[in-house]
């Protein structure tokens, strides 16, 4: 999924609004002023900022997301004019209700999770180089309804100031997907073993396609994640506890919860 937004959200050059002052600035209901904001940074500037919001999985870019999943978020601020020296930004991801969905993980060095308000945002850690941002992203569970990811930010002169800076602001909506299109396979069609595992867990199926695992704790946080070789998951550098993981084919899904020792 590549939506276009504007340039995500930052107070000053140097740190975000939440890192700054607890305030959430992405544009999401009850954030206060964003870094578009006339008397920050403005939306206006010479850099002509613009953001791409990125869902994927697997490499494959997406629209809509499976519950209890995860994927690759990805923020990028591209500009059309000039050169920034310095990149910021703030967004969250939330439900109807404007409580937060999902959770974030395998975040990018330059960036950072905050709570602010009972809501999980991410932000800049301080001035980035890169114009690129990226979190695991661990979809909310099933009947949550459409997500909307609210973004702000910011390319920067790097002046110390607000002047002659770019801001601007947007939100993009994934929808959750409809499961009846996808098979969620049962223990007699799939199982995973041994169950406690040391090193390895075996795929135990008849079914004859391509695979990939995710294996989540029990916060939903992924921890580890690839590509299925010879019905084989390697667990050996998870520290001992209690696991869920999910298999997904081409049109299935099959979850377990695994302990690992």
């Amino acid at each position: 999924m590549m939506l276009v937004a504007g340039a995500l959200a930052l107070l000053s050059n140097a740190s975000g609004r939440g890192t700054a002052s607890g305030q959430g600035a992405s544009g999401a209901p009850g954030d206060g002023l964003t870094c578009a904001s006339g008397n920050c940074h403005g939306s206006t500037g010479p850099f002509g900022a613009e953001i791409n919001i990125a869902l994927s999985k697997d490499g494959v870019d997406v629209d809509q997301y499976l519950p209890g999943e995860t994927y690759t978020m990805t923020v990028s601020i591209n500009t059309s004019s000039g050169t920034p020296s310095r990149y910021g930004f703030q967004m969250t991801a939330i439900v109807g209700d404007n409580t937060g969905a999902g959770s974030f993980s395998d975040i990018s060095s330059n960036a950072q999770a905050l709570s602010i308000n009972g809501r999980t945002y991410l932000e800049h850690n301080g001035p980035s180089n890169s114009e690129s941002f990226t979190a695991t992203w661990t979809a909310p569970e099933a009947g949550s309804g459409d997500v909307t990811v609210f973004a702000a930010g910011i390319a920067a002169n790097g002046n110390g100031g607000t002047s002659g800076d770019s801001g601007t602001t947007n939100s993009a909506t994934i929808s959750e997907d409809d499961l009846s299109s996808v098979n969620i396979l049962t223990t007699d069609e799939m199982s995973l073993y041994p169950n406690p595992a040391i090193d390895f867990i075996k795929v135990d199926t008849e079914l004859n396609q391509s695979m990939t695992f995710d294996v989540l704790n029990i916060s939903g946080v992924k921890v580890t994640s690839g590509k299925i070789q010879n019905s084989v998951i390697d667990i050996s550098n998870l520290t001992n506890g209690l696991y869920i993981v999910a298999v997904s084919g081409e049109d299935f899904i099959y979850r377990q919860k695994i302990y690992k020792r």
